[in-house]
């Protein structure tokens, strides 16, 4: 991104306002920044699916979608502002906040979900490679985002992979949890660990 922006830097209006719509922002922005100045402030839309390119648009792709826009302490105000009404004139619900809390946030709802989903194709796949022809809604529903771009999400990943291993940490210390309580057939505590999970999943919106 860096590079490309110093493609179109000398080209631009001085009153341009720009922006991107990458998944990870500290590295994005603070490079970026460094060559556009205040004019650019990051965002990042939460919307789309595993499906990309063209084929994949759809009008209402941004109605209720989260997005994020990220400025920092060089963003010139009026342009956080603009990219802000971007966002919300093609429906967004629109939040702000630093690079950095942005990825840390990201990393565990879309990050991790991504490589969940990926380990969870594989771990099912290694030892029984027919499950799927089984698959119900449930596998399909679980690992959907895993059939998203494999070189995308590549990058994704190795780019925030400090949070995206801490949040991997704490999936390991659940699941390990998880497998306490099955081990020890410990009932209550099983029905209690779901019970939390599906009262934080209800909260969704």
């Amino acid at each position: 991104m860096p590079d490309i922006a110093a493609q179109f830097r000398d080209v631009l209006s001085p009153t341009a306002v720009i922006t991107d719509a990458g998944s990870v922002k500290s590295p994005v922005v603070h490079k970026v920044e460094a060559v556009l100045g205040g004019r650019f402030v990051g965002s990042h839309p939460m919307a789309g699916s595993e499906r990309s390119g063209i084929e994949a648009a759809r009008a209402n792709l941004f109605q209720g979608a989260a997005a994020i826009v990220t400025p920092t302490p060089h963003s010139d105000p009026e342009a956080t502002e603009t990219v802000k009404a971007l966002w919300q004139t093609v429906g967004c619900r629109v939040s702000t906040m630093n690079p950095e809390d942005h990825d840390d946030a990201v990393a565990r709802v879309s990050h991790l979900p991504h490589a969940v989903a990926a380990a969870l194709v594989n771990a099912i796949n290694s030892r029984m490679p027919s499950a799927g022809a089984l698959a119900g809604g449930g596998y399909r529903d679980t690992t959907r985002i895993a059939a998203g771009p494999p070189a995308m999400w590549r990058e994704i990943l190795l780019e925030n992979k400090t949070p995206l291993i801490a949040g991997l940490d704490d999936l390991t210390n659940t699941l390990t949890e998880l497998r306490h309580l099955l081990v020890t057939h410990d009932a209550p505590a099983l029905e209690a660990y779901l019970a939390r999970a599906k009262e934080i999943r209800d909260t969704l919106t």
